[in-house]
């Protein structure tokens, strides 16, 4: 059983002293705090130390310290300590000498045991080592008294210790009573600090390690930028046309006398200055490993790389999605983000991951190697890239289109005129018809609101059935209730989704006006027909008009048209002269007056508009044979 030597301390603030030598030591707090706020308490029965054969042990918790403040104070004062005690150690026999608290009542007892007990130093210095290195991203490694030996043999020294790990030592330089270098791995840091005392340079002297958070500056001079682009023209891939810029800071070249980190501003600049200088039409680039925070920096790559296609920017610090969005104007194809933290958040949501990046990149190909759905052109919103232009009209029968033309000019042209009684031989015996007025409407249809078979509004089935039209004279009679209207006919559209040979499906939209009130503005008007032979002709076999209020585009593009026609139109013509100008259009395009006097008049007495008028639906084949008999 080993003796216990120490000193007997009254009171319980004073500090610890040993025999040996009489240095200080450390107070309560900075004991209790050593051994991690737990203290073995040994309490006997009386004054001296042997009284009580059966002590009792328990442990007591103390209150916790504030690390964050003291953390720094702490740490150094913990290596500068070590420092001290590693050189007095060496310059002994190699003792090995360890430390104990053992408190009694009103005592504590500062013992030196050979090899037993705990270390507090050393324990401290472990617990710290999960505090303080667990968040940072490069350490600054320091051997004291380093400078006495060979680099080569400082660092094959520690790679055979701590193998099959390996690390590069970056910025190794040599001080007045050490040499330090750095690391870019928490694990490397940790394996490093536990070499500390661990490997024997030679019969009397042990390495030492510390390791503390930190990175060195690095000033930009011509000598680095000539460096820079030697080590770039090293990783440059011509055939390829590719720039590997990844973990730039372990590059052999570079790493012995600069610390070449790209995620400093400044260097990340230097280095995208050359590149663009010597490849500005760089196709990939690869920016992985080294610990970028944000990419606000790479928002230049637009411009700098007009062709940039592919871009590796994975295994760095990004933590949140939208930080990659300074680059989301690159047009690429191919792009790699695993190894960042936030995908983390993406690993049992991989469609939302896929969704969430092609937001940015919408024509992506690969993400992360792997290959992605060929994306949908007009559903991604590109500048340069529009939706395809609507046409005025669909079909899949040609024939079937010049009937369906034809016959709707002739309703609408009938429509419109004072009398309606002559679509009586436009619809069927058995025609059906029904109306539908939308809610929404600003200004309500006087006359025919209440005719309206909504039927999400119309829970009344007697009703319901009333309001469905059925018979010619009943369809006749419901369509004549409708105010005099005039149709805007460049606003049409017509669809023919079915045509068979025994019925016609048509689709007809477009704007009109109600000419007998003083409103001034446009309906928009939805009708179906469906349409049948019937003897030479067509008849419609069931109809139904929704009528509600058009978008503001199709409203102002009306009112321009119809301000446009109005200051047209001269003021000073009499009827001699519509007269001339109905024969004039008659004789040039071969219509009879009636239909030349109709043209005309549909285009408020604009010549020139009636003429365009009449070869656009000649050439449509929509005039019908009736406007050439004279």
């Amino acid at each position: 059983m080993p003796k216990y030597n120490g000193l007997v301390r009254g009171g319980s603030r004073g500090k610890i002293s040993d025999f040996s030598d009489g240095s200080d030591g450390l107070d309560d707090n900075e004991i209790e705090f050593f051994l991690d706020r737990e203290e073995r308490v040994v309490r006997m029965e009386g004054d001296g130390l042997t009284a009580g054969m059966r002590p009792r042990i328990f442990l007591k918790s103390k209150s916790k310290m504030n690390l964050s403040r003291n953390r720094e104070f702490t740490v150094h004062k913990c290596f500068e300590d070590d420092l001290s005690m590693a050189l007095n150690n060496n310059e002994s026999n190699g003792y090995d000498t360890r430390h104990v608290v053992v408190r009694g009542r009103g005592r504590s007892i500062y013992t030196r045991l050979g090899s037993y007990g705990p270390n507090p130093r050393h324990d401290l210095r472990d617990k710290l080592t999960q505090v303080v290195l667990a968040d940072a991203n490069w350490y600054k490694i320091t051997i004291p008294w380093g400078q006495k030996f060979d680099k080569d043999f400082i660092i094959n020294s520690i790679l055979n210790h701590i193998a099959p790990d390996t690390f590069v030592p970056i910025l190794y330089t040599l001080q007045e009573k050490s040499s330090s270098f750095y690391v870019d791995d928490s694990s490397t840091a940790k394996k490093l600090l536990q070499c500390d005392n661990k490997i024997r340079l030679n019969d009397s002297f042990r390495l030492h390690v510390y390791v503390q958070p930190g990175y060195p500056q690095c000033n930009i001079n011509d000598d680095l930028k000539d460096r820079l682009a030697k080590a770039m023209t090293k990783r440059y891939c011509q055939e390829k046309n590719s720039l590997d810029l990844s973990r730039f800071h372990r590059d052999p070249d570079l790493a012995d006398d600069y610390f070449c980190a790209l995620f400093q501003p400044f260097l990340l600049t230097t280095v995208l200055d050359i590149a663009t200088e010597h490849i500005p039409n760089l196709h990939a680039l690869n920016l992985e490993g080294n610990k970028f925070h944000s990419f606000d920096r790479l928002s230049t790559l637009k411009r700098r790389f007009q062709n940039l296609k592919i871009l590796h920017i994975g295994d760095n610090k990004i933590k949140y999605i939208n930080q990659i969005d300074p680059i989301k104007d690159l047009k690429l194809d191919e792009l790699r983000l695993s190894g960042n933290p936030f995908c983390l958040k993406y690993n049992l949501r991989q469609s939302d991951y896929v969704s969430d990046v092609r937001q940015r990149f919408p024509k992506l190909l690969r993400l992360d190697s792997f290959e992605l759905p060929p994306p949908i052109s007009f559903d991604v919103v590109e500048e340069g890239l529009k939706i395809p232009s609507s046409k005025r009209s669909f079909t899949l029968n040609q024939e079937a289109k010049d009937i369906a033309g034809q016959f709707l000019q002739q309703y609408f042209s009938i429509f419109d005129n004072d009398n309606r009684q002559n679509l009586l031989n436009a619809y069927h015996e058995k025609v059906s018809f029904s109306l539908t007025v939308s809610p929404g409407l600003p200004s309500r249809p006087s006359g025919y609101l209440g005719e309206s078979r909504n039927l999400l509004r119309l829970n009344d089935p007697n009703r319901r059935r009333k309001l469905l039209k059925t018979g010619r004279l009943s369809v006749l009679s419901a369509i004549s209730d409708i105010p005099q209207t005039r149709h805007d006919w460049d606003s049409f559209t017509m669809d023919l989704s079915l045509c068979t040979e025994t019925l016609m499906l048509v689709t007809v939209t477009g704007l009109f006006k109600e000419i007998a009130t003083t409103e001034t503005s446009f309906r928009y008007f939805n009708r179906v027909f469906a349409i049948v032979p019937e003897g030479t002709g067509y008849c419609v076999l069931n109809e139904q008009l929704h009528v509600s209020s058009p978008t503001q585009f199709q409203h102002r593009r009306a009112l321009e048209k119809q301000a446009t026609t109005e200051v047209s139109i001269s003021p000073s013509l009499t009827e001699d002269v519509k007269q001339k100008m109905t024969a004039t259009l008659s004789n040039e395009t071969n219509m009879n007056r009636v239909w030349s006097l109709k043209c005309l008049t549909e285009v408020e007495w604009n010549y020139d508009r009636a003429v365009a008028a009449f070869q656009t639906f000649f050439k449509a084949g929509h005039i019908p044979a009736e406007a050439f008999e004279k």
